[in-house]
């Protein structure tokens, strides 16, 4: 399901993703976002704008939704003990906040790759055949509201 262009485009955001904690590992994340433009083509069955995609994209968020729900639970002071009693104190206060705060880069992530495959399937419906707006525009967006949320994310730390 996952072939080349895709699996750099989410290998990359993984890489990405702990930028916060190991700062020179964002260039190389974004390098590896960027190279992955094939799987901006539209006129590819493999792209990010394929409803089987989107599907992907739309589990992805719920299942790190649900866990960034749980984790933020656990990291509260008044339901921290419940969370740390269901989880049999694997997700004590502690673990809770760092995974919590950990979440937060492929949750975002994943809501603009969810955005962007939206909107350029969208454009495809409308008949828009100008590829440069989904090879290069619609990346460029994404990977600039990406940059800024992981700077976001660093300010956090």
């Amino acid at each position: 399901m996952l072939r080349g262009s895709k699996l750099t485009l989410l290998l990359g955001t993984l890489i990405t993703s702990t930028a916060p904690y190991f700062l020179p590992l964002a260039l190389p994340g974004f390098i590896m976002i960027a190279a992955s433009r094939k799987a901006f083509s539209p006129n590819l069955k493999d792209s990010i704008y394929t409803p089987s995609f989107q599907r992907l994209t739309a589990w992805s968020l719920l299942v790190l939704a649900l866990l960034e729900g749980i984790t933020g639970f656990g990291a509260g002071p008044q339901t921290s003990t419940l969370i740390s009693d269901l989880t049999l104190g694997l997700l004590n206060r502690g673990n809770s906040l760092q995974f919590h705060i950990l979440l937060i880069g492929p949750l975002t992530f994943f809501f603009i790759l969810h955005s962007a495959s939206g909107l350029g399937s969208m454009l495809l419906r409308r008949g828009v055949k100008n590829t440069l707006i989904y090879e290069f525009v619609i990346p460029t967006i994404m990977i600039t509201l990406y940059a800024i949320a992981i700077y976001m994310y660093v300010l956090l730390l």
